[in-house]
């Protein structure tokens, strides 16, 4: 490899760094939607203290 290849390799870093970081972001926004979505959803089917049937009759 000569000298030009390495400068242009490291030219290239910052980019490669920005879009490795860029992705790392996609990934956790999407990960924390799904966890987000999933804890409505258990919310979501806990019965309302009000309305909920205990047994205590």
């Amino acid at each position: 490899m000569n000298t030009r290849q390495l400068e242009i390799e490291e030219d290239s870093l910052p980019e490669k760094f920005s879009e490795l970081q860029s992705n790392q972001l996609v990934q956790e926004r999407l990960i924390w939607q799904h966890l987000t979505r999933r804890k409505i959803n258990e919310m979501s089917h806990i019965p309302n203290q009000a309305q909920a049937d205990w047994g205590d009759d």
